[in-house]
């Protein structure tokens, strides 16, 4: 039976591959026609999004037309609920192009994760799709970083990726020091998910930080979906709550929430610059925020520096700082052994990926093996497991400091440390690590799970 070739992508660009795998479409005669649907057609400006819809289809028409098959493109403006939007996709396609999209007749190409995830509960036939050397987000970093790409792109890519003006777009939305993206999908898709993430560890954050509040002025930096606030705010009702954060989108997730106390605002904000007039915080909260400060500054430590003297500013004598987020577990090499294929291929990517590209240099021992900085090996470890927002974890650097390198960090900006303790999440142990890897020091010897989380706590003096 004749089938539609479902093409499936944001297509900020097409790479060789996705090139290569056009043309074959073309040959095969099976495939009576082509439908390519550029997916968050309704966003653009963004580096999750950087082209509008017009630039991509002009990047995609002619591998299509060189194919020799029908074809159509097709804009899929993004929807908030997942689990409408195959039908969404299979809709709008219907509608604008009048062929029918179902699964007896239709073959998908895709390699997002995700959408493979939605039309295969769909029952729709998934064709996988190699991992090429380079990703169509990775291929336009590299076109705004100056790397070499034109190797790993289609003919059509190299035509308007070069423009001039194309180029000058780019790096001007991805020089903008953001803090977030928009999402691959839609931006609720990405947003809720992230705020999923978030919550998830709601009830650990509370033990960690609860204790260390002080009530007055409580400042909550990179807010968030706002749930600490409220359980704080149950706990300190007649406190002042003020929730900054950089995203408007989770700003206004916030402003829908319940709080138990009266007086609370909302900024939209840089987590690293003052929120409150000079002395006037009792408590400014930094949770699982730091390493996204020194992340999306491009690894800059002087950004972190610059939040902790934001906060020494924002605090009255004796108010305290909060920290809670990832720890790097310093120098030293570790081996991990990769126990399952899904770990390995995780591996190849994070090897790949991490940091735009800059990667983790291992050693290969065996066939499932890999020696690498203790460092690198804690950051795959932490991240392995975030594969529906991949493409923004996996240039995270989450261990943004060493236990020793925050305390020396906050004594530097005038605080007293009165509590600092890494530990393990014995959930994140047991369901992530155990059974996936196998960690062992540089001579072969069981080393124990690296932690997870740092909590430190700062007085001013």
């Amino acid at each position: 039976m004749p089938v539609t070739a479902l093409l499936v992508g944001r297509f900020h660009a097409l790479t060789r591959a996705q090139g290569e795998l056009i043309a074959e479409l073309g040959a095969d005669p099976e495939v009576e026609r082509i439908v390519c649907v550029v997916t968050s057609a309704d966003h653009a400006g963004t580096r999750r999004n950087p082209l509008d819809a017009a630039t991509r289809e002009q990047i995609l028409r002619p591998a299509l037309e060189a194919s020799g098959k029908p074809f159509r493109l097709v804009r899929i403006a993004d929807i908030p609920d997942d689990k409408a939007w195959v039908a969404h996709v299979a809709r709008t396609v219907a509608e604008i192009t009048h062929v029918p999209i179902e699964p007896a007749r239709t073959r998908l190409y895709s390699a997002n994760r995700e959408v493979n995830a939605l039309f295969a509960r769909a029952g729709y036939p998934l064709v996988q799709l190699a991992q090429p050397a380079l990703t169509p987000h990775e291929l336009v970093q590299a076109v705004v970083e100056g790397r070499p790409w034109q190797a790993e792109a289609a003919p059509s890519t190299r035509a308007v990726l070069e423009r001039p003006e194309i180029v000058e777009r780019l790096r001007a939305i991805f020089h903008e020091h953001k803090r977030t993206d928009d999402g691959e999908l839609a931006v609720h898709r990405e947003f809720d998910s992230y705020g999923q993430q978030m919550d998830a560890g709601l009830q650990q954050k509370l033990e960690d930080l609860g204790p260390w509040v002080l009530p007055g002025k409580i400042v909550d930096k990179g807010c968030g979906t706002g749930k600490l606030m409220v359980e704080l705010s149950r706990r300190f009702p007649d406190s002042a709550f003020v929730g900054v954060d950089l995203s408007r989108e989770f700003l206004r997730r916030c402003d829908e929430n319940t709080y138990y106390a009266q007086n609370v605002e909302l900024r939209l904000g840089d987590a690293a610059d003052p929120a409150v007039p000079a002395g006037s915080a009792s408590t400014v909260i930094f949770s699982s925020i730091m390493h996204e400060i020194y992340t999306y500054s491009g690894y800059d430590q002087a950004q972190v520096e610059r939040a902790l003297a934001s906060a020494a500013g924002e605090l009255g004598p004796g108010g305290r700082v909060l920290i809670r987020d990832g720890v790097s577990p310093g120098p030293g090499t570790w081996r991990l052994e990769l126990l399952d294929a899904e770990t390995r291929v995780a591996f190849e990517r994070f090897a790949r990926e991490f940091k735009h590209g800059a990667g983790a240099a291992h050693e290969r021992i065996g066939e499932t093996g890999v020696r690498l900085s203790a460092h690198l090996a804690n950051e795959f470890l932490c991240k392995k497991d975030y594969q529906r927002n991949w493409a923004i974890e996996v240039h995270e650097e989450y261990g943004a400091r060493t236990t020793d390198g925050w305390r020396a960090t906050l004594e530097a900006h005038g605080f007293a440390v009165e509590h600092l303790r890494a530990y393990v999440n014995p959930w994140i142990a047991e369901h992530r690590y155990r059974g996936k890897v196998a960690l062992t020091d540089d001579a072969g010897r069981a080393i124990e799970w690296p932690a997870t989380n740092v909590v430190v706590i700062g007085a001013r003096s």
